[in-house]
């Protein structure tokens, strides 16, 4: 396994990773980021617990509407064109709430500290 230093919101968190795919996080970190200094814009002072879970809120509203409009896409007839396409929800689903569980935790130490 491989290890990658993120760092989000001026903090460095090290995170495990399969090989090869540190430049993909450093890639979902900057994103992270991005969502991170707009709402730092929008809302002003707020705890950085708050600030993370509103960032992995906006993100996971930006996965659910790419979500709707991938299904959209794979509708024919008003029924779905793969039984696929259910399965991959599923797991993508699972994954959504894999990472909701770690921001969540994340939060919860941030909070703690």
């Amino acid at each position: 396994m491989a290890q990658v230093t993120l760092n989000v919101n001026g903090r460095k968190y090290s995170i495990s990773c399969q090989d090869g795919q540190e430049d993909h996080l450093l890639g979902l970190s900057k994103y992270i980021n991005q969502k991170i200094d707009e709402l730092r814009g929008s809302m002003g002072q707020v705890s950085e617990a708050h600030l993370l879970l509103m960032a992995g809120l906006l993100l996971a509203d930006e996965l659910h509407e790419a979500y709707i409009q991938i299904d959209d896409g794979k509708t024919v007839g008003g029924e779905k064109s793969s039984a696929n396409g259910d399965v991959e929800a599923e797991q993508v689903a699972a994954a959504l709430e894999s990472c909701a569980d770690r921001l969540e935790d994340i939060a919860a130490r941030l909070e703690s500290q």
